[in-house]
């Protein structure tokens, strides 16, 4: 779909709570993506108007919650929906005890405890305190954040931008990570309790009329 002619970030704002979810790039079927409702020549321009900077904003402003949280692509899950969709999504059992079933690996138990402990750490931070910085240990440190955020329960909660010894912008910025949980109270929305089976009786309720049938069957096959 590209009805959409997305130009602001007001504009993009708008269409997240409206549609309660919107993938960055286009990987749900008949479901619009921000690269799909924006123009090319938009994006990278460092301006106001540049929809990749919108990306960790709307995380930012509360507006949105950000991550892979489905199919492992990076996907914007509005503030009305997100606590509904973390019940869907985060197991019953804990951390630890996912651990012990051999459900987790101890490393992403890890970066879940030094998110929890530091939160809205930027990413280069966490792989050093993880010790998961050599180039051997990339895949692993991977692969723990996509876990994490499978379960939504961890989101990227913006950006820290790089500087050089004078303080300068120097580099590329970085994804920063905190607790869904954090997230939540920090942006001022009910945290929910539900039985996974209520939660998603009551999200796919609401995307009923903002999404089509092959849309939401698409996302329930992904949220089993």
């Amino acid at each position: 779909m590209s009805d959409f002619e997305i130009e602001t970030y007001e504009d993009v704002c708008q269409l997240v709570a409206q549609l309660g979810i919107l993938p960055l790039s286009g990987f749900i079927p008949e479901h619009p993506s921000l690269d799909a409702v924006t123009r090319p020549g938009a994006w990278h321009t460092g301006t106001d108007t540049d929809p990749w900077l919108w990306r960790d904003r709307l995380a930012e402003d509360g507006v949105a919650a950000y991550g892979r949280f489905i199919a492992g692509k990076p996907v914007f899950i509005s503030r009305e929906i997100f606590p509904l969709l973390k019940c869907v999504l985060c197991p019953s059992e804990n951390i630890e005890e996912r651990y012990e079933a051999g459900l987790l690996s101890r490393e992403t138990v890890q970066v879940y405890e030094l998110i929890a402990e530091h939160t809205g750490i930027d990413v280069k931070a966490l792989r050093k305190l993880a010790g998961l910085q050599h180039t051997s240990a990339k895949r692993t440190f991977d692969h723990a954040l996509l876990d994490l955020q499978s379960t939504a329960e961890i989101v990227i909660s913006g950006i820290s931008g790089r500087l050089n010894a004078q303080g300068n912008k120097s580099g590329w910025n970085s994804s920063c990570y905190a607790l869904a949980e954090h997230w939540i109270e920090q942006h001022q929305l009910e945290s929910l309790d539900l039985p996974s089976t209520t939660a998603r009786t009551r999200l796919f309720a609401w995307l009923e009329g903002r999404s089509t049938l092959t849309t939401r069957e698409y996302l329930r096959k992904r949220m089993n």
